[in-house]
């Protein structure tokens, strides 16, 4: 099984070009993120050495709406039919509205991020839209969908998700976190609002978890628990 790699049992990293893919097996296959324009082909093969049919993915779950993360959705949604959660908040972004690299970064590196990111867009790596089929809200009160639940963890982009699978104690962090080249907490430049990014570092920390999975870097699964409590007091300085 050379496409993906076990991280607890039930729990898979797919190595996506870019970033970290994960599937979860809850009761049949689900999908935390889609990595890169062509990264599809990894995520099916992974399906496939985990042996489940295309069709069997039932859900695929957004941490936020950058390129490296949504850039295989639509692929996979055609190739599976999986419903896509993601955050109302860049419903638009997802459907195709605005563009991906509009989301705002903080400050000048921020900016100059952005422009990088505009031309990738507009000229090398074009995003393909996708409807959104469950958009989650904060104040929606739907916090669970099947085992996974959903926690509002925004600062990096405008509606940062992370989902926890209590199952096995397991976040799934998206870029609130990071994971390179230690964990860490979000790079300023890379986020939308970076006092609300520390203050959803802080959310995070108060998961009961023993893995805590990233989109950039190694899984962390050991002493995850002082790690992200100092990460969290790091956050409050």
């Amino acid at each position: 099984m050379n496409s993906c790699q076990k991280v607890v049992e039930g729990v898979f990293r797919v190595r996506g070009s870019r970033s970290n893919i994960y599937l979860v097996d809850d009761s049949g296959p689900v999908l935390i993120d889609t990595g890169m324009p062509g990264d599809e082909i990894v995520i099916l093969q992974a399906l496939n050495d985990l042996g489940y049919q295309s069709r069997d993915l039932r859900t695929i779950f957004i941490t936020h709406a950058h390129l490296d993360h949504v850039g295989a959705l639509a692929a996979v949604k055609a190739a599976t039919g999986a419903l896509v959660v993601a955050s109302t908040d860049e419903k638009e972004h997802i459907e195709g509205n605005k563009m991906l690299c509009s989301i705002p970064r903080e400050g000048l590196g921020g900016n100059i991020f952005r422009c990088i990111l505009f031309i990738m867009e507009k000229f090398i790596q074009k995003y393909a839209p996708v409807h959104l089929d469950n958009p989650y809200c904060d104040e929606s009160g739907v916090r669970k969908i099947g085992s996974i639940e959903i926690i509002s963890t925004p600062g990096h982009s405008l509606g940062s998700l992370s989902f926890y699978f209590p199952k096995k104690k397991v976040a799934f962090t998206g870029d609130a976190l990071t994971g390179m080249p230690a964990p860490g907490l979000p790079m300023r430049a890379g986020c939308s609002n970076y006092g609300q990014a520390l203050r959803s570092v802080r959310r995070l920390a108060e998961l009961d978890v023993d893995a805590c999975l990233f989109g950039h870097g190694e899984p962390l699964v050991k002493n995850v628990a002082p790690i992200l409590r100092s990460l969290a007091d790091q956050a409050l300085r």
